[in-house]
């Protein structure tokens, strides 16, 4: 069978090309070091674009299935609820002589606190891992802020003008076993 016959496979063929050819603009790019901030932003966003239409033709090609979704009646209905909060230190030497830092007085709080999030511990949910991170940063970050980005989801992660001081990961294990399993590799 010749690749003109199916046309999905056609529009693969001509969605990777693409992909190909925006990838060596990129790297061109890359490579040169020459140009300006909007068209880097401009080459990288066509790139990205292009993954997910080969992406796309390539899950047309073999028949792959759309993730089900909600009402599809998977087995399980799982979410993530991701919250920031944005403090501005009114009394460093106060709050600082508490603690070795902004990220050792967080990890206090929270262990104190318990749950971070304690309003979901209901009957109805199983509480799942947990990640909390402390970034020192420049500024407080708004919903305005999620309107206004063009990778909203970017906003969640460490920025280049802030500092990840604090991690603290709290993961949920099938068995006792595998929690231990878990220890020994730390």
């Amino acid at each position: 069978m010749s690749n003109e016959s199916v046309p999905s496979r056609q529009s693969a063929i001509e969605a990777g090309e693409a992909l190909l050819e925006i990838l060596r603009t990129h790297i061109d790019l890359v490579a040169g070091g020459t140009g300006s901030d909007d068209e880097a932003e401009e080459v990288d966003r066509r790139l990205w674009e292009a993954v997910g239409e080969y992406g796309d033709a390539l899950d047309d090609l073999y028949d792959e299935a759309e993730e089900p979704d909600e009402a599809s009646g998977a087995d399980e209905l799982t979410f993530t609820v991701r919250t920031r909060y944005d403090y501005t230190v009114s009394d460093e030497k106060a709050l600082l002589s508490r603690a070795g830092g902004i990220g050792a007085l967080v990890g206090e709080l929270l262990q104190k606190a318990g749950k971070p999030l304690p309003a979901f511990e209901i009957d109805a949910l199983e509480t799942g891992s947990g990640l909390v991170t402390v970034h020192l940063n420049d500024e407080p970050l708004t919903a305005d802020d999620f309107e206004a980005a063009e990778e909203p989801t970017d906003l969640l992660l460490v920025a280049p003008n802030e500092t990840l001081t604090f991690v603290l990961d709290e993961p949920v294990y099938e068995s006792r076993a595998e929690a231990e399993a878990a220890a020994k590799k730390d």
